[in-house]
């Protein structure tokens, strides 16, 4: 009778864990009512349907004799059918065996994982042969299938990147004597970089092949009621200590490093859990330590269709953001060294080559005005020659003057501005339209004002070399806390998202060089454009607000 009172004290899933532990003759399990048993069953099915659910990749489950025997969601929709039951050669659209199918080995215990291209839809997959040992002695093949199509792709992009970037860095670093050996440092630097990212995604590939990812399930208030091996070693927390307290007494920080609260965001979360399906989150673990990890996130609905917990399954990815944020600022440093050399190249060119040559013109005027003024000949040869010299003068201060505006240091930002949109529009017939407002009295870092330069200097000479345009409309603004730039043409306009596509492949790396810039400077850039309607380019960039004071302003313009 004892026995029979711990049964009925026991809930549907003790009992199952019971069996599942200690095996039928460890509880006297097999002797309770069917339906208590078919309700264990289903509470088993749930859960395991909950984390094959909660999986991003596809799966599938044949028999030794190839029929498929189980089929995920994911799987299904890729298939277009649930082809469970079928030959899985049939389902894959062959009519024959593979002539790659490893069936075989998996069999006889093997697990096998690979990336492949499916001929079936050409994109590039990790799979995962393993097997699964039945309880009457029999083997099927389990195989499980991520797309990583994007990733590779994002690969493939960056390596074409970091090539182009590399031709860019030659060019200038020809341009750039002086400044040789430190760019030849810097791109060692960010060779090393590159080589860091590649062996953090090895660990990424590796983690994935073990299945070593950290699973925890917590309920509607935030308590952890699942806590897997890993996420234990992961945090350092034991089963024992984590399970039934709330996510922010143990894995997530109080504050954030950005400064918000993180139980705002939880509180988010839970309401509205369908836009966090996927995230990456800062953690912290018992020692304190803080770490980023990729989230994917599923809710677990109980018998009324409510969700009753959360099923969350987590990959660490914080030496890969450690590595952006490094490859970032070699990347900015690199910009940086290039404007300091061209502000050097600048000041010798105005300096010294520029008033050298003046000085020159002057000497011949002095030497051969009156020799030469008797001869006919003689006056018109000494009259090219100091129109060469002139030109020669002039090319030499538009050198440098584009290498580095002196105005920035003299004039600031807005009035240096408008000065160039005006040579430049007198120098190629382009009808410029500039406006400034909101920088009277502000303060912009130096880093900030050369890389606006930098932006419509690049927008104007991409205008003048591609859109045929008439005119150009540029608009400054600083609406605190950002810095608002726009450039819109009236040109022939382009398709954006075929450039998008092309621009790195078709080495047209105007657009994408402005791109590049407003990363660094934590901007967003969007560029809109249709061919026949022109194209816009809309820049927002996030400023810190210093104010000149009792200082004199500069106007608008």
């Amino acid at each position: 009778m004892q026995v029979d009172t711990d049964k009925q004290q026991n809930s549907p899933w003790e009992r199952l864990q019971v069996l599942l532990r200690k095996g039928p003759a460890g509880d006297a399990l097999l002797e309770t009512d069917p339906e208590i048993l078919r309700a264990i069953l289903e509470e088993n099915d749930r859960l395991f349907k909950s984390m094959v659910d909660a999986f991003e990749g596809m799966i599938y489950i044949c028999s030794a004799d190839y029929r498929i025997e189980f089929l995920n969601e994911r799987m299904i929709q890729h298939l277009g059918h649930d082809a469970t039951g079928e030959l899985c050669y049939h389902a894959f659209g062959r009519r024959t065996i593979c002539p790659w199918c490893i069936n075989h080995r998996i069999i006889k215990g093997e697990t096998v994982s690979w990336e492949v291209i499916s001929p079936r839809d050409m994109r590039w997959y990790y799979v995962v042969n393993a097997p699964i040992h039945h309880v009457d002695g029999s083997v099927s093949k389990y195989a499980m299938m991520m797309d990583i199509h994007e990733r590779k792709r994002n690969e493939e992009e960056l390596s074409n990147h970091w090539g182009l970037l590399e031709e860019r860095i030659n060019a200038r670093t020809a341009e750039l004597t002086h400044a040789n050996e430190q760019l030849r440092l810097e791109i060692e630097e960010r060779k090393q970089a590159e080589n860091a990212m590649r062996r953090s995604e090895a660990k990424y590939r590796e983690l994935v092949q073990n299945a070593n990812s950290i699973i925890i399930r917590f309920d509607t208030q935030g308590v952890i009621r699942f806590f897997n091996e890993f996420a234990q070693q992961f945090f350092g927390y034991p089963e024992a200590e984590i399970l039934g307290r709330t996510l922010w007494e143990t894995i997530l920080p109080t504050v954030d490093s950005a400064g918000r609260r993180v139980t705002r965001m939880i509180d988010d979360f839970l309401s509205h859990p369908e836009q966090f399906k996927t995230d990456e989150l800062e953690n912290r673990r018992r020692n304190g330590e803080r770490v980023w990890v990729a989230w994917t996130n599923r809710p677990i609905l109980d018998a009324n269709g409510a969700i009753a917990e959360f099923l969350c399954v987590g990959v660490d990815v914080t030496e890969r953001r450690q590595n952006r944020r490094q490859i970032r600022s070699l990347t900015y440093a690199l910009l940086k060294a290039q404007e300091n050399e061209r502000a050097k190249i600048a000041r010798d060119l105005h300096d010294h080559i520029a008033q050298d040559l003046s000085s020159l013109k002057i000497r011949l005027q002095t030497l051969f005005g009156a020799q030469m003024a008797a001869r006919e000949e003689s006056r018109h040869l000494m009259e090219d020659t100091i129109q060469i010299l002139q030109r020669s003068i002039s090319e030499v201060r538009n050198l440098a003057y584009n290498l580095r505006p002196p105005g920035l240091d003299q004039l600031g930002l807005v009035r240096t501005l408008f000065l160039y949109c005006d040579d430049f529009a007198h120098n190629s017939a382009l009808k410029i339209d500039f406006i400034a407002a909101g920088l009277d009295d502000l303060v912009l870092e130096e880093d900030i004002q050369i890389n606006i330069y930098r932006l419509i200097q690049e927008a104007l000479h991409n205008v003048k070399k591609h859109a045929a345009a008439k005119g150009v409309t540029i608009r400054l603004v600083a609406s605190s806390p950002h810095l608002i730039l726009r450039i819109i043409d009236d040109g022939k306009g382009f398709d954006v998202d075929h450039w998008r596509a092309n621009s790195l492949q078709e080495k047209r790396m105007g657009l994408q060089s402005m791109v590049e810039r407003v990363g660094l400077l934590d901007g967003t850039i969007d560029i809109r454009s249709r061919p026949g309607k022109g194209a816009g380019i809309f820049i927002t960039i996030p400023i810190k607000e210093q104010f000149r004071g009792g200082e004199a302003a500069h106007s608008d313009h």
